[in-house]
């Protein structure tokens, strides 16, 4: 495995016992410690390409296109971000209560308390998952949780036109 693959990515995101599910392809990526996923959005709304950075203990999500955003999370705290579009600009505050990693068969962290040795190098397939509430522009809007899943998109056999 290499620190660069195209992936399949699934984002299921869950506000209040809602879920939504949706598929992308993009590109995942590692630099030392660091894992960068970034996928492209399309809908109804306009384009948003979007970025989202690991690293031990914090996640980082930003959207840029159509929409700019910026959302940062890291367990125990509250962290400010922001939203704009072209017709409504908020502050977003994230308090996430859960946020861990899982790359091929291990998963950050240490619960049973014993000393670490040296981390892993993360690799695919990934699973980042975090629960948090959300608060727009002061007011509180929810508790969400997301899981976001890569894996190596695997090279269509030849003659696969579908």
């Amino acid at each position: 495995m290499t620190g660069r693959a195209k992936v399949q990515i699934t984002l299921t995101s869950e506000l209040d016992g809602e879920r939504q599910t949706h598929a992308f392809i993009g590109e995942w990526f590692r630099k030392d410690r660091t894992v960068y996923v970034r996928y492209e959005e399309s809908d109804e709304n306009g384009q948003v390409r979007t970025l989202v950075r690991w690293r031990e203990g914090e996640l980082s999500v930003k959207r840029h296109g159509d929409v700019e955003s910026d959302q940062t999370f890291a367990a125990g705290m509250r962290r400010v971000g922001h939203y704009t579009s072209t017709h409504i600009r908020f502050q977003l505050e994230t308090d996430t209560t859960l946020l861990w990693m899982q790359c091929g068969d291990m998963a950050t962290g240490n619960p049973l308390g014993k000393p670490q040795e040296e981390p892993m190098a993360p690799s695919l397939p990934m699973l980042l998952e975090w629960h948090y509430r959300l608060w727009v522009d002061e007011q509180p809007t929810g508790m969400f949780i997301v899981r976001l899943h890569a894996e190596e998109q695997k090279d269509k056999p030849a003659g696969d036109n579908v």
